[in-house]
């Protein structure tokens, strides 16, 4: 399923079989930080690799932990047109990364006072008769029933020409719940686009601007945007139909809106990692509720809290998202309890992330040299 069809495609992770073992000096186009040689050169051997594998375009990679960005760097070219290299601060589109964000801002509303997670969504959106017992919990978990509505057979107007939000939403509602409210977890992007829709009722501001006064601005993300990055700062995304790789469509904001519409870069996703995780965002009590499994578990091992996927690596609890739109795949990846971070942002939207990622996982954790970084206490 691609992204013009949907903004992530919450897959398991796929354990990518020839981990790289030959540690050579292959460096990308720019680097931030001095290292040891051993984690740039297993980093960049993995890349490399999967880039050789994929033929995508661009890569952007940094490896953290906690507030220290141990290896950041860029590869390949952000436009295959001008062959401007990737640096690593270079924008990207980052899909259903989004949903984090979202997540955070009905949190903190919760913290507020001004809504509960087990309230009903009909209670704020009662125009459109959704079932009252779906409650703003069923719909941060994944867990409402609701159609995806990015399986619609408007989407694809609505992308290329904007749509309101009441027309999404009230398509959302007339189409047949996929199953009885809090019985079953099933991935739907219509949860997120009515959690947008909750936050702006009970704010009384847009989506955006609720992301700029509490999360962008406090945190110095100024390379995070909602609306399309400058074009000089951003890669461009791609997208391969059969003859090669070629420009992709980019959505329109409103049809992605509260469930895929950000940009980013690695920097401000490991900043954006480590404020979470630290109480910078939301409380650590709303933290550990967004941390939470929803009750069910994928056949891949995957369990879902709010906003964010779930998931045990090498015995290591890590929270974890992919984000998929019109040319860019992306992944986000945290220890919870080390703090040890792999963000990977790609330009083509047809190349699954979640094989490098873990790749270079496992290339950093299963090394004797290496596997400090992903061990060790706060």
């Amino acid at each position: 399923m691609n992204s013009r069809t949907s903004l992530s495609r919450f897959s398991p992770f796929v354990i990518l079989l020839a981990v790289v073992l030959a540690l050579q000096d292959c460096g990308g186009s720019s680097s931030q930080t001095a290292q040891p040689s051993e984690l740039p050169m297993t980093v960049d051997g993995v890349v490399h690799s999967s880039m050789q594998q994929s033929r995508v375009p661009g890569i952007a990679v940094a490896i953290g932990k906690n507030d220290r960005m141990l290896y950041v760097q860029g590869y390949g070219v952000a436009d295959l047109n001008t062959h401007q290299a990737v640096q690593p601060g270079v924008i990207f589109e980052i899909g259903s990364i989004t949903k984090q964000f979202t997540a955070a801002l009905i949190m903190k509303l919760q913290e507020q006072g001004r809504l509960h997670i087990t309230d009903s969504m009909a209670s704020y959106l009662p125009e459109y008769g959704f079932p009252a017992t779906i409650t703003i919990r069923m719909l941060l978990t994944h867990t409402s029933g609701l159609a995806n509505y990015t399986d619609f057979s408007q989407l694809g107007q609505w992308i290329q020409n904007g749509v309101a939000e009441a027309t999404v939403l009230s398509a959302v509602s007339q189409s047949p719940l996929q199953f009885q409210p809090g019985t079953k977890y099933s991935y739907s992007n219509s949860n997120f686009f009515a959690l947008g829709t909750i936050i702006e009722r009970v704010t009384g501001q847009s989506y955006a601007t609720n992301l700029d006064q509490i999360i962008f601005q406090p945190l110095a993300m100024q390379s995070t945007y909602y609306v399309l990055s400058p074009a000089g700062l951003s890669a461009t995304g791609y997208t391969n139909n059969g003859a090669g790789l070629q420009p992709a469509f980019l959505w329109d904001r409103s049809a992605a809106f509260a469930t895929g519409a950000l940009s980013s870069n690695v920097y401000d996703l490991v900043t954006w990692d480590n404020a979470l995780r630290h109480g910078l965002v939301v409380t650590p009590d709303s933290f550990k509720a967004m941390t939470m499994s929803n009750g069910f578990v994928d056949s891949g091992g995957n369990t879902y809290g709010f906003g964010l996927a779930l998931y045990t690596f090498k015995n290591h609890p890590i929270m974890w998202h992919s984000g998929q739109i019109g040319g860019f795949y992306t992944e986000n990846v945290v220890f919870l309890d080390t703090g040890f971070t792999v963000v990977v942002l790609t330009n083509d939207q047809d190349v699954d992330t979640d094989p490098l990622a873990l790749a270079i996982m496992n290339a950093v954790c299963g090394s004797a040299q290496l596997s400090a970084n992903c061990a060790g206490v706060e």
